[in-house]
């Protein structure tokens, strides 16, 4: 049994995850089109079940959690009835995928017999291991619903839009400009607008190329 105060998290480089993100998406959603349908993916791809928990954010202070079966995706029920919770609970989802993908080894090995016990596990795992355990699944959620080259798209229409009104100052303006490109972007790909802008600068994509 894996004690959860020496877990180690498998060291990935980022390109590597962003990669694996491409391929995933483009084995599993051949249609290359965005928004990803990630509960189409689910039922017609994956061998996964969602299955809803009342009040889990409150039990775990989680959205979504991949138990060590490998086939069970369990999710806030509450999330999962509210329309206004669709893109968060999209994005828990494809982060759960992302330890699908990432941690399937780790996960296996976990021994639980309850939600409870799975959740307490990782709640046990030191905080720098957890750390980077997360991160790679946030990455690879990032990269599997917000393309790269899809998102250069809609970034440079976006652009040419503002550009036409007459705006030219991207090089010297903060984070409201960005803020206001992202929540012009989110709704293609149905995700948040937060999502948006942290995948326009990991990508290396602000500011952006001037359309003209």
């Amino acid at each position: 049994m894996i004690d959860p105060g020496e877990l180690r998290a498998p060291y990935i480089k980022i390109e590597d995850i962003r990669n694996t993100a491409d391929e995933f998406r483009a084995r599993h959603w051949p249609r290359d089109s965005v928004p990803v349908d990630i509960f189409e993916i689910l039922e017609f791809e994956l061998d996964l079940e969602i299955r809803t928990i009342a009040s889990l954010r409150e039990a775990g202070d989680v959205d979504a959690l991949l138990l060590g079966d490998l086939k069970t995706i369990v999710v806030d029920q509450g999330d999962f009835l509210d329309e206004r919770a669709q893109n968060r609970l999209r994005f828990s989802i494809a982060h759960e995928l992302g330890h699908f993908t990432l941690h399937a080894e780790l996960f296996s090995n976990i021994e639980y017999s309850s939600i409870q016990e799975w959740i307490e596990f990782f709640q046990k795992i030191p905080d720098d291991q957890y750390y980077w355990i997360e991160q790679h699944a946030y990455e690879f959620a990032g990269r599997l619903l917000v393309p790269r080259e899809k998102l250069t798209e809609k970034l440079q229409e976006a652009v040419s839009v503002a550009e036409k009104a007459g705006f030219r100052g991207w090089d010297s303006t903060g984070d409201s400009t960005r803020e206001f490109i992202a929540h012009a972007i989110a709704k293609h790909f149905e995700v948040s607008e937060q999502v948006i802008e942290k995948r326009i600068l990991k990508e290396g994509l602000w500011p952006p190329q001037r359309t003209r």
